[in-house]
């Protein structure tokens, strides 16, 4: 599986759990994609709610 399989389905995992909650261009900057994939994973695994922009920009 390549990185953007990889990531595609994290996304898609995501959203079928909380709907997108956070603003898609987080993806095209590579210090916001690290955390936003970061928190994520921690959504899915039940360890927090869902990603907002401020969760990853730290606001």
């Amino acid at each position: 599986m390549s990185d953007e399989q990889g990531l595609i389905m994290l996304i898609q995992q995501y959203a079928a759990k909380f709907g997108i909650t956070f603003s898609s261009s987080l993806m095209d900057d590579e210090q916001y994609k690290a955390k936003l994939l970061t928190l994520m994973v921690e959504a899915i695994n039940g360890k927090r709610g869902p990603v907002t922009d401020e969760d990853v920009k730290g606001a």
